[in-house]
């Protein structure tokens, strides 16, 4: 069974961003340098992260990332299920793999592959 494992919200203001969540929804941040990303703490599953892009797309503003132990195998069933992959596998810092992907119906969705734990 996959589950929804990370949710991402875009941002042209990482500070505006903090601000807002934070105080909205009581949510704490962490910085990860080694990505130059800032992830986002709910208390509760799944938690999530902000991409910081130049100008806030017009759809597909949050960015859901189911998680997989196969990330190439997961692509290869969208193939074959008539979906598009939009971003091949592509590795994020020593933490795993993530790729974008849409359904048949054009639904964009993301795929994360953590680096299996020791």
């Amino acid at each position: 069974m996959h589950a929804f494992g990370h949710i991402e919200i875009p941002t042209t203001n990482i500070i505006k961003a903090k601000k807002f969540f934070g105080s909205v929804f009581g949510w704490t941040f962490t910085y990860v340098q080694e990505i130059d990303y800032t992830l986002l703490h709910t208390g509760k599953h799944p938690n999530g992260g902000f991409e910081i892009v130049k100008r806030l797309p017009k759809k597909g503003q949050l960015n859901i990332y189911i998680e997989t132990e196969d990330i190439d195998g997961t692509l290869k069933a969208i193939r074959s299920a008539r979906g598009k992959v939009l971003m091949k596998k592509t590795q994020v810092g020593s933490m795993g793999w993530r790729a974008r992907f849409a359904t048949p119906e054009g639904v964009e969705l993301c795929l994360w592959q953590p680096v299996p734990k020791a």
